[in-house]
């Protein structure tokens, strides 16, 4: 598989790693619970579940727009969930406003410092914005946050790969990831392997100048 190859593919699960976000964690299922670590609020009124769960819908079917207003009115109204402002959030990192998005959520995360979902969030947008060693921060606190997290590892071996061009952190999350999983990822396996060529390449290249 050629360099060029290979990291085409990898920008092209980028995206669809952010789809799987939306769609498979506790906060984005189509009928989700809605998620928040505080035990000390009180119960979810029903207006709110009902709301949440429309607002879930618009994003699933790329209603980014009438997402971003739901779910705008809803953080006005909810504010106190951070589940709610990291959803607004979702709805402008889509519409790509970056600046705004990372706004809601250091908002969401103002509620609950320790809301384990919000530092992945934050590591996509500061990706986009460029702010990549910001974005690396994130994502190792989404792992320390939740060590079991494969995704945030995922995203963080992207991120080294492509943006930060550090083959062994790079290496070392994927392998971690595939070591996390039940049965060995394919794909994973073919960017592992590719990763150990290259590292060894450039390791030789290193020695002979």
């Amino acid at each position: 598989m050629s360099i060029r190859f290979a990291d085409s593919l990898r920008a092209y699960v980028v995206l669809l790693v952010f789809s799987m976000l939306m769609t498979g964690c506790s906060l984005f299922k189509p009928a989700p619970e809605i998620v928040d670590s505080d035990p000390t609020q009180q119960p979810l009124p029903a207006e709110l579940v009902s709301a949440y769960n429309d607002g879930l819908s618009l994003l699933e079917d790329g209603e980014y727009l009438a997402a971003e207003t739901h779910w705008q009115a809803l953080a006005e109204q909810y504010g106190m969930f951070p589940g709610v402002m990291l959803n607004y959030a979702l709805s402008l990192y889509r519409l790509e406003k970056y600046e705004d998005a990372l706004t809601q959520v250091s908002a969401a995360q103002a509620v609950n410092a320790e809301f384990c979902p919000a530092f992945s969030v934050r590591a996509l947008i500061e990706r986009e914005l460029g702010q990549f060693r910001e974005a690396e921060s994130s994502y190792l606190s989404a792992i320390s946050c939740n060590p079991q997290n494969a995704d945030a590892r995922y995203n963080l071996g992207i991120l080294y790969d492509l943006y930060l061009h550090d083959l062994p952190k790079a290496l070392e999350q994927y392998t971690q990831v595939q070591s996390m999983q039940s049965s060995s990822d394919e794909r994973l396996s073919i960017w592992i392997t590719d990763l150990e060529r290259r590292a060894s390449a450039e390791q030789v290249a290193g020695e002979g100048s």
